[in-house]
This record gives C-alpha cells, sequence and structure tokens, in this order.
C-alpha cells in the first residue's frame, strides 16, 4: 500500500526508492515535473487546458512508476512472467557474435 500511495504521490520517489532508478527515474521525473509546472500554472491563470494537461501528466508518471514496481517485484520474486526467468544465457564456445556476419563480406 505504502508503494502505489508514493507512486501516486510521488512517482519519481518511489521508483528511486523501491524501483529501477537508472532506467526510468529521469523520465519518469520529467513527466511528473511538467505536471506540477502545468497544474502551478493553470490554477493560477484560471486555464482549464493547462489543469487538465497537468492532471493528465500526472496520471501517466504515476501510473508508469506502477509499472515499473511492479515488474521490479516481478522480476525479484522471480515468477514465470517476469524477466529475469526469460534471460537468454550466451553459449560459451561463442567468441564473437558478430563472427559469422563478418566473414560474409
Amino acid at each position: 500500500m505504502k508503494r502505489t500511495l508514493l507512486a501516486f504521490l510521488a512517482p519519481p520517489a518511489a521508483v528511486i526508492r523501491h524501483g529501477c532508478v537508472a532506467c526510468t527515474a529521469a523520465p519518469i521525473g520529467v513527466f511528473w515535473l511538467s505536471a506540477l509546472a502545468s497544474l502551478v500554472h493553470g490554477l493560477s491563470r484560471g486555464a482549464v487546458g493547462a489543469t487538465v494537461l497537468g492532471v493528465a501528466l500526472w496520471v501517466i508518471a504515476a501510473a508508469w512508476a506502477r509499472l515499473v514496481l511492479r515488474g521490479v517485484e516481478s522480476d525479484t520474486l522471480q515468477r514465470e512472467d517476469s524477466t529475469q526467468a526469460k534471460l537468454a544465457v550466451p553459449r560459451l564456445d561463442e567468441s564473437d557474435p558478430l563472427a559469422q556476419l563478418r566473414a560474409d563480406h
């Protein structure tokens, strides 16, 4: 519940605390800061369009953060649908994967 609430109130903070920081914290932060700027502009000037845009950007950032948190949780628990369960292990006999392509030229 704490993760979901944090993902809704401050999506970048939720990703930094519980998720994949290097992957998505910056883009989620951009959406969230744009939402804050649009909301401040819309509410201070009475612009309905800017307010709606701010709410939409906030919802996108919150949904994105929640999806990241769900993916990290899935990888941690190593469920069937996690990316950790579907990793391709490189073969040891294959030293250079592009060698075949280079040999053709």
